[in-house]
C-alpha cells in the first residue's frame, strides 16, 4: 500500500502562521469582554478575551490577549483617567490587536491601543440596563421609601477599618459640640479592587442578621479615585442596598457623577463628614423640636394656670357677694322681726295696763288684802315682761349665730381645707363621669395646691 500524504504538525501550523500573516498584516480593531487578567512582575498584562451569544452567557470565542509592559504602562493610565475606572475583568473593550500564530504557543492578540470611549460607553448603556433592572423589579426606590428614624444612634458602618473616610466620620460625630452619643458599629469591607463586591454584600448580609440592633446603615469609602467606584456600579451590590430594610446613607468620597448604589439608597452625600453632619442635624432638629415644644407646653400650662386662676378668684368673688347678699336679706328680716316685736310688746302692754285699769277700777271696793294680793301679782308680772323679751333676744341671736357658723362651714375654703376637692373639666366644677372621655385632661383644686390628672378609664 501506497503510503498517504501528510504533514507533521509543525508545518501545518507553520502554514497556519503564513497564512494569517497573510491575511492580517495589520492590526484591527476587535470588541471583546475581558474574562481574566493578570499582571506580572516584569510589568506585562496577560488578557482573557471573550463573546458570549446574545441574549445568553454561552460563550462564541475566546482568545488569548498581551499587552506588552510598554504598551500597557501607557495605555493603563489613559484608559482609567478617560473611563473613570480601572481596566478589569467583566469590561467589554475595543481594543487594536496584532494577530499572531505561533507554532508552539498558539493564537494570540498583541493589543496595541484600546479605545476608553467605546469602554465609556458599554458602562454608561450597563448602567442604564441595571437601572432600568432595578426599575422593573420594583425596588428602584424601595430604600428611599423607609421612614428614616428620629433620631439616629445605633448605626452600622460599612467600610475599611484603616480608610481615611472611616476615620473622619468617626471622628466627626463622635466630637460633635452637642455631647450626643452615638453606638457605632464597624462591619469591614473591601471597598475597592477585587473582592470588593463580595465583601460588601457580605457586610450588608450580617448586619442585617442584627436588623433589630440598628436605626440605619452607612456606607464610607472616602477619597480614592473615580476609577475606584466601579463596585458601587453594581447590580447585586446595588439589589442588596435597595432592599435593605434599615435606611442606608452613602458617602464614598466622589463629586462628580453617583453610583446606581448612590442613586438606590435613601441618601448619598459627598464625603463621609457630609454623612455624619446629615445625622448630627437629624438629632440637632428633632432636639429643637422637642425645646420647641416644651416652649409651648410651657407656655400654654401658664395660659391655663392664670385662666383657673382668675375663674377662681371670679368664683370668690361671685361668692362673696352672694353671701352678703344672704346677710344682708337675714339682717333686713331681724329688723322686720325686731320692730314687729317691738309693736307686739307694746300692744301687749297696752292691753294689759287697760285690763290693770279696769281690774283697779272693778275691785275698788274690794278688801286691802285682794287689792294687796293683785298688786303683788301685777308687779311680778311687770317684772317678768323684761326677762321674757331678753330670752326672745337671746333665743334670736342664737339662731343668727347658727346660720352664721353654717354660712361658714359653706365656704369653699373650709370644705377644702376639711380634705374635700374640687375638679374641673374645660374651667367647670363636674359632679358625674357622664361625657367624660379617656385622656381628656381634669384640673382637682384642693386646700394647698392643684392636681392635673389624665382620664385613663
Amino acid at each position: 500500500m501506497e503510503p498517504k500524504k501528510h504533514l507533521t504538525l509543525s508545518e501545518l501550523n507553520h502554514r497556519i502562521r503564513e497564512t494569517i500573516e497573510e491575511h492580517f498584516p495589520h492590526p484591527l480593531w476587535v470588541v471583546a469582554e475581558i474574562i481574566e487578567m493578570k499582571i506580572n512582575a516584569s510589568g506585562h498584562c496577560y488578557l482573557e478575551l471573550i463573546e458570549k451569544k446574545p441574549d445568553s452567557d454561552l460563550l462564541a470565542a475566546k482568545a488569548r490577549a498581551t499587552i506588552w509592559a510598554f504598551t500597557f504602562r501607557m495605555l493603563k493610565p489613559y484608559f482609567e483617567t478617560t473611563a473613570g475606572r480601572p481596566l478589569a475583568p467583566g469590561l467589554k473593550v475595543l481594543v487594536q490587536a496584532e494577530i499572531s500564530f505561533h507554532e508552539v504557543f498558539g493564537l494570540s492578540l498583541n493589543i496595541k491601543d484600546i479605545d476608553p470611549a467605546y469602554t465609556v460607553g458599554e458602562m454608561v448603556l450597563k448602567r442604564k440596563e441595571i437601572i432600568e433592572r432595578l426599575q422593573k423589579e420594583g425596588i428602584l426606590d424601595m430604600n428611599r421609601r423607609l421612614s428614616f428614624p428620629l433620631v439616629p444612634q445605633n448605626i452600622a458602618i460599612i467600610s475599611s477599618e484603616t480608610a481615611a473616610g472611616y476615620q473622619d466620620f468617626v471622628h466627626q460625630i463622635t466630637n460633635n459640640p452637642w455631647g450626643y452619643q452615638f453606638n457605632l458599629v464597624l462591619f469591614p469591607s473591601i471597598m475597592q479592587g477585587a473582592g470588593a463586591e463580595d465583601t460588601l454584600i457580605q457586610a450588608l448580609e450580617d448586619i442585617y442578621d442584627r436588623e433589630d440592633e440598628f436605626d440605619v446603615v452607612i456606607i464610607i469609602r472616602g477619597g480614592g479615585s473615580q476609577a475606584d467606584l466601579s463596585n458601587f456600579d453594581n447590580y447585586r451590590v446595588a439589589e442588596h442596598v435597595a432592599q435593605f430594610p434599615l435606611p442606608v446613607l452613602t458617602g464614598i468620597g466622589h463629586e462628580k457623577d453617583e453610583t446606581v448604589t448612590d442613586l438606590v439608597a435613601y441618601t448619598n452625600l459627598k464625603t463621609p463628614t457630609a454623612v455624619a453632619e446629615f445625622i448630627l442635624d437629624r438629632v440637632r432638629n428633632f432636639e429643637e423640636r422637642i425645646i420647641d415644644t416644651s416652649g409651648i407646653i410651657f407656655h400654654l400650662a401658664e395660659e391655663q394656670i392664670a385662666k383657673h386662676i382668675n375663674n377662681l378668684r371670679n368664683d370668690t368673688y361671685e361668692f362673696n357677694n352672694l353671701l352678703l347678699n344672704k346677710l344682708s336679706g337675714h339682717a333686713r328680716k331681724l329688723d322686720v322681726t325686731k320692730q314687729k316685736f317691738y309693736y307686739l310688746s307694746q300692744k301687749i302692754i297696752q292691753g294689759k295696763k287697760h285690763q290693770l285699769s279696769l281690774y283697779v277700777s272693778n275691785i275698788k271696793q274690794d278688801t286691802d288684802r285682794y287689792l294687796t294680793w293683785h298688786h303683788q301679782k301685777t308687779d311680778m308680772f311687770v317684772r317678768e315682761i323684761p326677762s321674757l323679751i331678753n330670752q326672745f333676744f337671746s333665743n334670736k341671736d342664737h339662731q343668727l349665730t347658727i346660720f352664721d357658723k353654717s354660712l361658714a362651714y359653706l365656704d369653699p375654703l373650709n370644705i377644702l381645707r376639711r380634705g374635700y376637692s374640687i375638679t374641673r373639666r374645660y374651667g367647670h366644677a363636674i359632679k358625674n363621669s357622664e361625657g367624660i372621655r379617656p385622656g381628656e385632661i381634669l384640673s382637682t383644686k384642693l386646700f394647698e395646691g392643684e392636681i392635673k390628672s389624665k382620664v385613663i378609664k
